[in-house]
């Protein structure tokens, strides 16, 4: 208990320790939105484009969006951050452009968009896409 309430912290400080705000990259589906607990960058991954790969009147699991999102930028370390099982996610990270990616990379289609502008202020709010 003592473990995993450590490694939640040690987490939390690792992931603000990553930077500040987002405001969407020109393109791409970001509007602004509110901030939860220091994150300023959420939304939710909607994989309606992909079909789940089920025999015909056989129940199945829809495919996973992803596990995890990658967000990149030159010079400075990946930032991970988990996917829920319903498609949300929340993250903070550092004012600058960064590049988005699935991990681990989508079977059929592709997640867009696939940037984002992070802003000195602000929050926004994503919908990606698997499509």
């Amino acid at each position: 208990m003592i473990r995993a309430s450590m490694a939640a912290l040690v987490l939390a400080v690792g992931i603000s320790a990553c930077g500040h705000t987002t405001e969407p990259a020109s393109g791409s589906s970001a509007t602004p939105s509110s901030s939860a607990a220091g994150m300023n960058v959420s939304g939710v991954v909607d994989r309606s484009g992909q079909a789940a790969a089920c025999p015909t009147d056989e129940p199945c699991d829809p495919p996973l969006t992803a596990v995890y999102l990658v967000f990149s930028r030159p010079g400075y370390p990946d930032v991970r951050v988990q996917v829920a099982g319903d498609g949300k996610f929340a993250v903070h990270l550092g004012p600058g452009a960064y590049t988005i990616a699935a991990a681990p990379p989508p079977m059929r289609g592709k997640l867009t968009p696939n940037s984002v502008r992070v802003p000195q202020e602000g929050v926004v709010t994503l919908r990606l896409v698997i499509a």
